[in-house]
């Protein structure tokens, strides 16, 4: 097996972590857990690569960034679109214990 194959078996396989994380969060919405600074640094990091590799004219490298950076895009921007803004807590709110709201007037 020469090295290329293996290359260009790298690509499919470590390009293939992309369509369930994506199908999943299109699907639901719900980026919860995701880092949008991460997720940022990982697209500029692969659009480094893909910058590189397209200098040196490395076709595996190139074909395996491309579909990086648009696996990382598209993430980031889900990220960006569906991120769920926590509401400032109001003096109270942030002062209470976590189990105020359960008890009783007799209780607290």
């Amino acid at each position: 097996m020469s090295i290329e194959l293996i290359g260009w078996l790298a690509v499919i396989l470590t390009q293939v972590f992309w369509v369930p994380n994506i199908a999943r969060i299109v699907r639901t919405r719900d980026v919860d857990g995701y880092s949008l600074p991460a997720w940022l640094i990982m697209f500029a990091g692969l659009s480094c690569w893909l910058a590189y590799f397209t200098a040196k004219g490395d076709l595996v490298g190139m074909v395996a960034n491309i579909s990086g950076v648009t696996g990382a895009g598209i993430t980031t921007a889900c990220i960006w679109l569906w991120r769920r803004r926590k509401p400032k807590l109001t003096v109270t709110e942030a002062s209470a214990p976590p189990f105020a709201e359960n008890l009783t007037p007799e209780q607290g």
